[in-house]
């Protein structure tokens, strides 16, 4: 079974590796909206607030502050990308978005006719992610190092270790720092609420 479980997950990298082996377009983090104090440290080491619909290249994080949200555009896949207040992201060198902490939602809005979408590679952590071409999905790092993972479409791979676990639709998946893995279960009301409230659709 984990044999046929790190298959599956080699396959869903392969295709994020052809996307990403088919396009020109550069990696970056555009910003849409800003709500509040908003900063970015740029792959110098500079630290500096973020400016409306600049580009952030890899390498770059950007952190919101108390009160503060912010919402990107994750290039070449066209994804929005919602940072929750007190949550910080970078995007790596290896073209994932790495949470460092706090919550993030991500999406992809529906394409033109005739343009694909993509898997999203992201990661917390120890916990690595990958997207079905349609999810909306939410990753939560807290203080503790629990990840919280809960899909609102879709579906998305969780490689925790050796296991790669299926969370799909209106479910959730939470991650102890000891690997300790719950789920996947239906979206508590906490986490719906959280989904209406604020997340990326």
């Amino acid at each position: 079974m984990k044999t046929v479980r790190l298959g599956i997950w080699l396959a869903v990298f392969g295709l994020v590796g052809s996307f990403v082996a088919q396009t020109s377009q550069e990696f970056s983090l555009k910003v849409l909206e800003l709500r509040g104090r908003v900063e970015t440290q740029l792959p110098d080491g500079s630290q500096r607030s973020v400016r409306m619909d600049e580009k952030l290249p890899i390498g770059s994080s950007v952190r919101t502050q108390e009160r503060s949200t912010a919402i990107l555009e994750w290039f070449p896949y066209k994804a929005r990308v919602k940072l929750a207040p007190e949550s910080e992201v970078r995007l790596s060198t290896t073209r994932a978005l790495s949470i460092q902490r706090g919550r993030i939602w991500v999406g992809t809005p529906p394409p033109p006719i005739g343009e694909r979408r993509f898997p999203l590679p992201v990661q917390c952590k120890q916990v690595q992610i990958v997207s079905s071409p349609d999810a909306h999905f939410s990753v939560a790092c807290k203080p503790d190092g629990t990840v919280t993972v809960s899909v609102d479409q879709g579906s998305v791979f969780v490689s925790v270790g050796q296991n790669v676990i299926t969370v799909p639709k209106a479910r959730m998946l939470i991650v102890s720092q000891q690997n300790f893995v719950i789920g996947p279960m239906p979206l508590t009301k906490q986490e719906q609420v959280l989904w209406d409230m604020g997340g990326v659709r």
